[in-house]
């Protein structure tokens, strides 16, 4: 087994730096795992002391503090550069907190996957909702422990190898919107915007654990706003993982996080017949085949099954009709209704979550109350 390090990189939040080291303290490993701490921009006075009092019982300690500011694309980077130091890094930012599991976890995937090049990287959260839309997202369950998807989430494994070629596609990359997800595509210069285009280029992916080994601490980042609805369920005790190559999974997503239309086919063979692609959550802009299995509306529905199961693919899989709302149709017959993007929230609320009789009431003020912040947010930022 080669080696394994943890790179933690911070900016300038004591408070959350010193949750996550006490946090680290309580994960179990038969190995030695050194630690490197990264501070951007000079840190401050409390967090410098609390890196430099931190004592780490599994292995070598070192901090970094950067003079100058990197930025956050630069300290990624930079971080992944570290898998020149330890083969492989366990990159945690400082809003994050671990299982006791994650030593066991990475170290068992790191065998399994390292030598795989259909595989970028890893990540070691569940994302709970989609990154477009804010909506739930569930996975499909078959009986491995890990699903496939075209992002990289918080909590990652780079290795050495496959760290080089994203590298070495950095030197010639330039910004293609129309492969990625509209809110991606509008993101400012972003390194998961830079790595999502380079999985999506390079037709690779991430391993991503079913139940996860880190999970986001709630506190508000530089882009503001609290991240409590973005915590995670954590595995909490040892277990033997099972693992799939990329072709024996049931349960891989692309970019916009929508399953493989494969998938689908394989399940249902009354879409077999069709060249189709998935848009379940309707974020797609383009399309690349002559059909779509989408929740948008159609003039002309060939085939439609319910949108209430979770995930909706099951409602396809499982060949349930219930409210017809996902069709498959011919990408001519879509209609693009201006209303669609405020019915997918509420719809998604009422899927989620018991709120009987007072349900417009609630909605109107979940609505009301995400608008004034809105508003607030811009005012105070002017």
């Amino acid at each position: 087994m080669q080696r394994l390090g943890i790179v933690i990189t911070g900016y300038n939040r004591a408070d959350s730096m010193k949750n996550l080291l006490d946090n680290l303290l309580n994960i179990r490993t038969e190995i030695e795992i050194p630690l490197e701490i990264s501070i951007d921009n000079g840190g401050n006075l409390e967090l410098n002391k609390v890196v430099e009092d931190f004592v780490w019982p599994f292995g070598e300690k070192t901090v970094t503090i950067h003079s100058h500011k990197l930025g956050l694309v630069k300290h990624f980077i930079w971080a992944g550069d570290q898998t020149e130091r330890f083969e492989h890094v366990l990159f945690l930012e400082d809003d994050l907190l671990v299982s006791p599991e994650i030593i066991n976890y990475s170290l068992q995937l790191i065998q399994f996957y390292e030598n795989d090049d259909n595989i970028a990287a890893a990540s070691l959260y569940n994302p709970v909702l989609t990154e477009a839309t804010g909506t739930k997202f569930y996975q499909l369950q078959d009986e491995f422990d890990v699903y496939f998807l075209q992002q990289p989430y918080w909590g990652n494994i780079w290795f050495k190898d496959k760290w080089r070629k994203f590298k070495k596609y950095l030197e010639t990359y330039e910004e293609k919107p129309e492969l990625l997800p509209c809110n991606v595509a509008s993101w400012d210069r972003s390194f998961k915007k830079m790595y999502i285009q380079f999985l999506v280029e390079t037709n690779r992916t991430i391993v991503t654990p079913k139940v996860s080994v880190v999970t986001n601490n709630g506190v508000a980042g530089i882009h503001g706003g609290d991240m409590y609805a973005y915590q995670s369920q954590l595995q909490l005790e040892a277990k033997t993982y099972t693992f799939p190559t990329l072709k024996q999974s049931k349960s891989r997503y692309d970019c916009y996080e929508e399953i493989e239309s494969d998938i689908l086919a394989y399940y249902n063979n009354e879409l077999s017949k069709y060249e189709f692609c998935v848009d379940l959550l309707g974020t797609k802009t383009t399309y690349n085949k002559p059909y779509v299995l989408t929740t948008r509306p159609s003039r002309n529905p060939i085939l439609s099954y319910s949108s209430l199961m979770k995930p909706t693919e099951l409602s396809i899989i499982l060949n349930v009709k219930g409210d017809s709302k996902v069709v498959l149709s011919r990408i001519e017959d879509i209609i693009q209704d201006s209303q669609y993007e405020k019915k997918r929230r509420y719809n998604d609320i009422l899927k989620n979550y018991h709120i009987g009789l007072n349900a417009g009431f609630y909605i109107t003020k979940y609505f009301f109350r995400t608008a004034f912040n809105m508003l607030l947010s811009k005012v105070i930022n002017r």
